[in-house]
């Protein structure tokens, strides 16, 4: 079992209904961690995702570089690096960049998504 990794060893892949982002899945069950699964996304300018909602998943989002519109059912903010997004089950999110540049943060859902 390998214990830690580097962004920069994981491939990307373009998350579905998700414009100019890549994600890289840094931990999931491939890894032995069954409850959680990390991710690090990067969101090029004019970015964002279709709404949406996830039924059994709860979500959270921290901010790293750039600025991100987010609207979590109706509350709706401008967020820069050091802000955490709380997205709860069956609650619909857009998430977007908001600004000049590349949104990077780190996703984190629960349970993961891969593997079901």
């Amino acid at each position: 079992m390998k214990y830690w990794k580097h962004e920069s060893e994981i491939t990307s892949y373009i998350p579905p209904n998700h414009d100019f982002t890549n994600n890289r899945r840094m931990v999931s069950k491939e890894d032995g961690i069954n409850n959680v699964e990390m991710i690090i996304g990067e969101m090029k300018e004019g970015g964002g995702a279709v709404p949406h909602s996830h039924d059994d998943i709860e979500q959270l989002m921290y901010i790293l570089e750039g600025r991100m519109y987010a609207k979590i059912g109706e509350d709706e903010a401008e967020l820069t690096p050091g802000y955490s997004v709380i997205i709860p089950k069956k609650v619909t999110h857009d998430i977007r960049n908001a600004g000049k540049g590349t949104l990077k943060f780190v996703l984190i859902y629960s349970p993961g998504k891969r593997g079901r």
